[in-house]
């Protein structure tokens, strides 16, 4: 793989209509797959008019995977992978929405992307990140093990279970079943 970049795009990025689109439908291909049995269809994880609020926020970081040669200067085919970083109270960021093009799973492109939202709430004052984990309680979801285990290995600890339903009432129709949310914090200094 060549080299990844990865960037908070410019304002002026929301109004690009492919862009949008793209970061949507990589999104919510990625969690169709992932919480396809935690909410019923036709369930989506995002649409473009939250896509575009990211970034007119400077709350979304997009990964491009840069051109094997200047003769193709233009970044590849949009990107691939993204993560929304927040600062959510003083001194306390929060990452999610991560998602990433199939082909890049597994070689550490998560992993820069979730250090780049590090790094960028650090440089905002923030000494703690969270991250939240959707489970479903009545059985075990193999993806979301994985997911809370490579958490863990980062340096994230489990601080609170919630229940979904209860505090996101809004949503719960659309649950499969009872699902569980897992908070999880690293101090970051």
């Amino acid at each position: 793989m060549s080299s990844v970049t990865i960037t908070i795009p410019p304002l002026s990025a929301a109004d690009d209509e492919n862009l949008v689109l793209h970061v949507t439908e990589l999104v919510n291909n990625v969690y169709g797959v992932a919480e396809g049995d935690i909410f019923k269809p036709p369930y989506s994880r995002t649409n473009q008019d939250e896509i575009r609020a990211m970034i007119l926020n400077g709350q979304l970081a997009l990964a491009y995977q840069e051109p094997e040669s200047n003769a193709n200067a233009e970044k590849s085919k949009g990107p691939i992978g993204c993560i929304q970083i927040k600062i959510f109270a003083p001194g306390r960021g929060r990452f999610g929405m991560l998602a990433l093009n199939e082909t890049y799973r597994g070689g550490g492109l998560g992993k820069k992307l979730v250090e780049f939202a590090e790094k960028y709430c650090l440089e905002k004052g923030c000494t703690f990140m969270h991250v939240e984990a959707l489970v479903p309680t009545t059985f075990q979801h193999a993806f979301k093990l994985r997911l809370e285990a490579w958490y863990m290995r980062m340096g994230y600890k489990l601080t609170e279970i919630g229940s979904f339903a209860e505090d996101f009432p809004h949503l719960a129709p659309l649950l499969r079943g009872p699902t569980d949310y897992k908070m999880f914090e690293k101090r970051l200094v």
